[in-house]
């Protein structure tokens, strides 16, 4: 009996792993045909492999964007209608439809039809315009009419209407010149060629899908680099290090010693140097190790300096020292002494590398020496394997003033890193004209002007070629001006601390935000001199429209100007103040 069971076990397990096997084989044929109809279907049957938009177009479909015309079609090579235009922007951005009991044009009347709520949707977002009395919803588009409806979509329609002085963007647009510009800089829309747009030609659906698919990417692009300056009082925020992925101690300011006559790297509080080793400077470089951040020292110089060598006429001291290349390789050898190990206070310290932070700087001669002498210094600092940071003036716009002394394209193949100073746009004093005027519209950032800073910095001849290297700077100032009777009451303005700004805030002072400057600014009366203020600030609306706007320019990059004076407030519940800055950052990247 025994034999026997032992030998039906063995017959029944081999039956139960021939079994086995069978429904495996089945399970694999029933399943694998299923994800190949599934992979079939996914893609458009008009669509053959290897065509220019192949991507792009089953990307929008995947993103639900579009589905097609119908038959697992797309419709390649057909012109796109209006309405269905104004879809792909409704579903692109995600926008919840609406459903008004009336249309807003006498030609979307029709409830029933299939674009009503997406063109009424598009209206209540700013992503049409409701000043002609019909959409004409099934006429094809033009590439005009996209660039428009792109650029207002994005939010920046106000910003395009101050675009004119910067001409034609191509040689065939004579209006909407400034959307057309913003569409173009932002690169959703190109040219056909011979410098030429097009604009009143139509538009097929795979060009629509492909301008849909760069939008899409620019909007949803992370930042990958954060950077900070640790310098005066930045201790309070020490403990933000760790999310950084570099740090830049603002320690040294190069001098020029009279009395010994030679250039030197002052990290003391000799000569009233703001930029020197504080007493616990061990402390956040520590941290900085610790967290495995980048920890770059901070060489500032202001050409606005005025030295005397030889004792009978005053010098700009960047142009003494950029200039003569003795001075120059005296600069170099001290900075690279303070960079390797050297003992401070008894301890052994190193950086990474060098931030150089000469400000203030005209002219194409300068220009010429400091490229020169960043050159020398990137050899020396190469020899070692540390990194070079350059921050750099911004450009303004034609017919404004600014530091020209900064060749983009040069630094930007020398640098590691190049840091966009576009900041501090506001007025450091006022004459007597404008403070009887009460003139306090001085936006800190305004963001016509960061375009163009941005625009000249990215731009494809005299620009930085690896956007990669671009950081934006921000920095997060205050100014304030006094009124009594209309007047302003201060020449200079004043500048109080983010906790006296929340404070204010959270009294009852009146949130403005600029449209066009994209900045925050409070009124308030002051009981205790009496006086009428207008307060100028950084909030996180401010700050992510510029972060947005960086990310239109392929940036992944920002600077912050400085630790210890960032807006990292939660909301209290009652009064919304915009002042959670810190949070609203790190809200652009993976993984900080």
């Amino acid at each position: 009996m025994t034999n026997k069971k032992s030998n039906q076990r063995t017959v029944f397990k081999k039956l139960k792993n021939i079994l086995s096997f069978i429904l495996v084989i089945v399970y694999i044929f029933v399943l694998f045909p299923v994800y190949a109809t599934e992979s079939q279907e996914a893609r458009f049957i008009d669509v053959p492999e290897g065509h220019w938009a192949e991507d792009v177009i089953h990307r929008l479909r995947e993103l639900k964007i579009t589905n097609g015309i119908g038959n697992n079609e797309f419709g390649l090579g057909l012109t796109i209608a209006r309405s269905e235009f104004v879809t792909y922007l409704v579903r692109l951005m995600q926008w919840e439809l609406i459903y008004p009991e009336k249309g807003s044009f006498i030609d979307n009347t029709d409830t029933s039809k299939w674009y009503y709520s997406y063109i009424e949707t598009a209206l209540k977002n700013g992503a049409i315009s409701g000043n002609e009395e019909k959409f004409r919803p099934e006429e094809p588009i033009t590439r005009e009419e996209m660039a428009v409806m792109i650029v207002n979509t994005l939010g920046y329609d106000s910003l395009a209407k101050e675009m004119g002085y910067l001409g034609k963007p191509f040689e065939d647009v004579e209006q909407n010149t400034g959307y057309i510009t913003i569409a173009k800089d932002f690169g959703i829309i190109n040219g056909v060629g011979d410098n030429l747009f097009k604009p009143c030609n139509t538009a097929t659906r795979e060009e629509a899908a492909a301008m849909m698919i760069r939008m899409f990417n620019k909007m949803h692009q992370y930042f990958e680099e954060l950077n900070a300056f640790y310098a005066i009082q930045s201790v309070g925020q020490m403990d933000l290090i760790e999310k950084l992925d570099s740090v830049c101690f603002g320690w040294s300011r190069l001098e020029y010693d009279q009395e010994n006559d030679q250039v030197i790297l002052n990290t003391t509080r000799k000569n009233n140097n703001e930029f020197a080793f504080p007493i616990d400077f061990s402390e956040p470089i520590k941290k900085a190790k610790e967290s495995n951040v980048i920890a770059q020292l901070m060489v500032y110089a202001d050409n606005g300096t005025l030295i005397s060598p030889d004792k009978e006429k005053k010098v700009p001291l960047l142009e003494y020292i950029l200039f003569n290349s003795e001075q120059r390789i005296q600069a170099v050898n001290s900075i690279i002494e303070q960079v390797n190990d050297v003992i401070v206070e008894n301890e052994k310290i190193s950086f990474d590398g060098v931030v150089i932070d000469f400000e203030s700087m005209k002219g194409e001669e300068l220009s010429k020496s400091f490229n020169i002498f960043l050159q020398e210094l990137k050899k020396e600092l190469d020899k070692t394997n540390k990194k070079l940071f350059v921050a750099v003036h911004p450009r303004r716009k034609p017919g404004l003033e600014f530091y020209d002394g900064y060749d983009y394209r040069t630094i930007g193949e020398i640098a590691d890193r190049i840091i966009l100073m576009a900041h501090d746009y506001y007025a450091k004093s006022l004459n007597s004209k404008e403070k009887d005027n009460g003139y306090t519209l001085t936006p800190l950032s305004p963001l016509d002007e960061v375009y163009f800073a941005l625009r000249a910095i990215t731009d494809k001849d005299t620009g930085v070629q690896d956007l990669d290297k671009i950081w934006l700077q921000i920095s997060f100032d205050t100014v304030q001006w006094k009124l009594k009777n209309g007047k302003v009451d201060n020449q200079y303005p004043y500048k109080p601390s983010y906790d006296a700004v929340r404070q204010r805030l959270l009294k009852g002072a009146v949130i403005n935000y600029g449209k066009l400057s994209r900045n925050p600014y409070a009124t308030f009366y002051d009981s205790q001199d009496e006086t009428d203020n207008v307060l100028w600030y950084e909030d996180s609306r401010s700050v992510q429209a510029k972060i947005d706007l960086a990310r239109m320019f392929g940036i992944k990059g920002l600077s912050l100007w400085r630790l210890g004076n960032i807006p990292n407030y939660g909301e209290n519940g009652t009064i919304e103040i915009y002042l959670d800055v810190w949070q609203q950052i790190l809200g652009n990247y993976t993984e900080k």
